[in-house]
């Protein structure tokens, strides 16, 4: 599950209408998407026909440490349509970092909130207010993936730094923080200032950048104001067609997100178990042995295949094992017959009036 959060302090650059197609497009593509809106102003909900002031439920309840008041996150999810659910707004957000002020971790609630969903998204998406208070930092906290919507305007980089700052601070707390992709929004092909200004926002974020351009759509306006994303409204639009060229691209960053865990977390695990685990080598002369195991406390003395013994051209037979740090008592058996290590002088007496011999690693 990948949770993006789509931020920027500076109003009408895109944010809620990117947040609202992205979570529609991905739907659209075959995965599970859950759009958060944290906005008090609960344009996202809006922006896909839900009208919050009639609803008893919302990321509100979610937030909230009222009892009477709260509800888990799976308790106030809407189904919008196959694929796309949507947690609500509501203006009671506005008062969430009032009443959260004395709270210990108040800055993981979004975090524990989706991190305690029983039911599996592939993609989260949070929708977050246009300033860079509790609530987006809240949802920065959560979040894999910050997309920046940026409008080809001159104010368009001003206080992108500030962000930026938030987001280092994630990383100073917490030592992992969402990564940083900015999105070219209102883009109309047919100006030299416009394209002067994307390549601007461009050298900015030098390679975090998405390659899709958001244009200018008149669809993108009409699909919201009647509460239906672009791809639902007209699907032959431009407005449509950019974001479903966005969703692609976020869908092969999450798999490539996914790789590098996957390869880190293997990695991680390679290098625990090389400090955990030592290398022993098992060695009998027997050129005539028809076979040879080697048995003791590290295999339940049991003799398997993977207690057998490689037999080498000059009549060695060879085992290498990896085994814990500990002291364990051990035997050949070639051909049947029990015999301790002739290489190693330590032995312990068995209860059958014999001796094992005994490794120390």
């Amino acid at each position: 599950m990948k949770v993006i959060s789509i931020a920027n302090q500076k109003g009408g650059c895109g944010k809620t209408t990117t947040a609202v197609n992205l979570a529609a497009s991905l739907a659209l593509k075959d995965n599970r998407v859950l759009l958060i809106d944290l906005d008090p102003q609960s344009h996202a909900s809006f922006g896909i026909g839900i009208k919050t002031e009639q609803l008893d439920r919302s990321m509100y309840n979610v937030l909230t440490r009222d009892d009477m008041r709260r509800r888990r996150l799976s308790d106030v999810i809407l189904n919008i349509w196959e694929n796309l659910h949507l947690a609500p707004g509501h203006i009671l957000l506005s008062t969430i970092e009032q009443e959260l002020r004395n709270e210990g971790d108040a800055i993981s609630a979004v975090y524990k909130a989706v991190d305690s969903l029983t039911v599996t998204y592939d993609f989260v998406v949070i929708d977050c207010p246009p300033s860079l208070g509790f609530l987006t930092f809240n949802a920065l906290r959560a979040s894999h993936l910050l997309i920046v919507p940026l409008q080809c305007c001159s104010l368009s980089l001003m206080g992108v730094g500030k962000l930026i700052n938030m987001v280092e601070l994630i990383q100073l707390k917490l030592q992992r923080a969402p990564k940083v992709k900015g999105l070219v929004t209102m883009f109309d092909k047919r100006t030299k200032y416009a394209k002067n200004m994307a390549q601007e926002i461009n050298m900015y974020f030098k390679d975090n950048i998405f390659d899709t351009l958001i244009g200018v759509n008149t669809a993108l306006r009409e699909a919201a104001a009647r509460g239906l994303p672009a791809i639902k409204f007209d699907k032959y639009s431009s407005g449509a067609r950019d974001y479903a060229s966005l969703a692609d691209e976020i869908i092969v960053d999450a798999r490539r997100l996914f790789l590098d865990d996957f390869y880190r977390e293997a990695e991680n695990f390679m290098s625990e178990m090389r400090n955990k685990l030592k290398i022993q080598r098992f060695a009998f002369s027997a050129p005539a042995a028809q076979s040879v195991h080697v048995v003791g406390d590290f295999n339940n003395w049991k003799a398997d295949d993977y207690s057998r013994l490689e037999s080498l051209p000059d009549g060695t037979w060879e085992k290498r094992m990896a085994l814990k740090p500990g002291t364990y008592k051990y035997k050949f058996i070639v051909d049947g017959e029990w015999i301790p290590d002739p290489e190693n002088l330590k032995t312990v007496p068995n209860d059958f009036g014999g001796v094992d011999s005994l490794l120390t690693i």
